[in-house]
């Protein structure tokens, strides 16, 4: 079909648009990305009308945005129906129908733009932004490895290991975005003017001048965000999910779980933020569970073995800023395992 001709109003009152625009359909997903595929030339008015769909979604709840195309879909219904049947008695009683459908639409464009160019966009919006154009990869980490990054604005990146750090082109320019798969701590430079925000496929978290880790690990169901300093805001990146977004102070934290409905907010131990930003790992007489734990929080990483061998391994020592490799050698020479790993996670052998 050739949309050449559809507006943003065309697009929004269109049934398989708003099911692309919030991923409820495969196969109205597969038909606009060919629509956008074969008609470049409709791209950006497709993402000015999809970024409107994702507004929508955060700002009111999903009753009241499809109460409120039903209503506008059947006034063009409506309209259409009374121009099959047109009379000359008729035809004032259409014309102000069609005027009352347009005004309506004008009204609802004229809010929108205002709203877009006035407020700022949400972190659902961004993260529906990310593409590999416009976005490039400023560090990679694997299972085993930690790296420290500087920012060109100055912001400081301790970049946990198994995971991708990418950077907006024009960072620092005009904006400073940054998209984290698995785990980082932030020290943001202060910039009253361009907030620092950090977009996962589960949480965006925005900030001016403040530290905070940030987790979000594509194999685990849960995202968190730790406040050390300053204050963040945290919203949900799920467009259609109506989560409230969070206000942090230093030494609270959130987390999200898939499918929930909300964030849960609570405090968070500073001493352990530490011990994870200085990689340091203490054990005393730890059995698996615990060890497994500390392993998963400092290195990301979910280590797994037999229940029927577990009950076998202990272990007390300090590991400071060591590798992976390091500590698992170490805690598996003193228990006679060895381990395989594969991507984020750890199978220990007896």
């Amino acid at each position: 079909m050739d949309y050449t001709n559809f507006n943003i109003e065309d697009f929004l009152t269109n049934e398989s648009f708003v099911n692309y625009c919030y991923d409820t359909n495969d196969d109205d997903k597969k038909h606009w990305e060919n629509v956008i595929l074969t008609q470049p030339l409709l791209k950006k008015q497709i993402t000015e009308a999809r970024e409107l769909c994702l507004l929508l979604g955060i700002k009111v709840s999903k009753a009241e945005k499809q109460q409120a195309l039903n209503n506008l879909k059947k006034a063009i219904e409506r309209e259409q129906l009374q121009s099959t049947n047109i009379t000359k008695g008729k035809v004032r009683r259409l014309w102000f129908a069609r005027i009352a459908v347009a005004a309506a639409l004008l009204v609802f464009a004229m809010v929108y733009s205002i709203y877009k160019y006035t407020s700022p966009v949400s972190g659902a919006v961004l993260y529906s932004r990310v593409t590999d154009a416009s976005y490039h990869i400023v560090a990679r980490t694997n299972f085993n490895g930690r790296k420290k990054v500087a920012l060109p604005d100055g912001t400081i990146v301790i970049l946990n290991g198994a995971s991708t750090l990418k950077m907006a082109n024009d960072y620092n320019n005009n904006s400073r975005h940054v998209v984290l798969t698995g785990e980082a701590f932030f020290e943001v430079h202060k910039d009253k003017d361009r907030p620092f925000v950090v977009l996962t496929s589960k949480t965006a978290t925005t900030a001016l001048g403040t530290s905070f880790k940030v987790s979000s690990y594509s194999t685990l169901k849960t995202a968190s965000v730790m406040l050390v300093t300053g204050k963040v805001k945290v919203e949900s990146t799920r467009p259609h999910s109506n989560i409230n977004d969070q206000i942090l102070v230093p030494g609270q934290q959130v987390t999200l779980a898939d499918g929930a409905s909300g964030f849960i907010k609570s405090n968070f131990n500073t001493t352990k933020l530490q011990n994870w930003i200085d990689g340091r790992l203490i054990f005393s007489n730890a059995n698996f569970a615990e060890i497994a734990a500390k392993i998963a929080d400092i290195y990301g990483v979910q280590v797994a073995a037999n229940s029927k061998d577990t009950s076998k391994i202990k272990f007390t020592g300090q590991f400071d800023n060591k590798s992976l490799t390091e500590v698992l050698d170490a805690i598996g020479f003193v228990n006679n395992f060895t381990y395989r790993q594969k991507d984020d996670r750890i199978k220990i052998v007896f």
